[in-house]
């Protein structure tokens, strides 16, 4: 993967996470979507981060997106935690494609 791909790879997970942040079905959305499975946004973080000889701005970026992707996760498991924590509600379940 050349240094200018792993650019704009980051700029594309950077707009993914832009999206997550502000989709208010976030929580609603299945682990299942690999749009909204952390782990996957996680991984193509960290195979742009082992690259050998990464300039330092990139790791930067890589960084960044590493934070944000844990915000989201806390995010995550604590809307999740207070949805089963309320009796009686049942959570809704909408796909990606049905938001289109």
């Amino acid at each position: 993967m050349s240094f200018d791909f792993a650019e704009r790879d980051l700029t594309h997970i950077r707009n993914v996470l832009g999206y997550l942040e502000r989709s208010t079905d976030f929580v609603r959305q299945t682990e299942a979507n690999a749009v909204v499975s952390l782990g996957y946004w996680r991984a193509r973080v960290r195979a742009i981060q082992v690259m050998p000889q990464l300039p330092m701005h990139i790791d930067k970026q890589a960084k960044e997106l590493m934070l944000r992707l844990d915000h989201l996760e806390s995010t995550r498991q604590a809307r999740q935690s207070a949805t089963q924590s309320t009796p009686g509600k049942k959570a809704e379940t909408r796909s990606l494609a049905s938001m289109y």
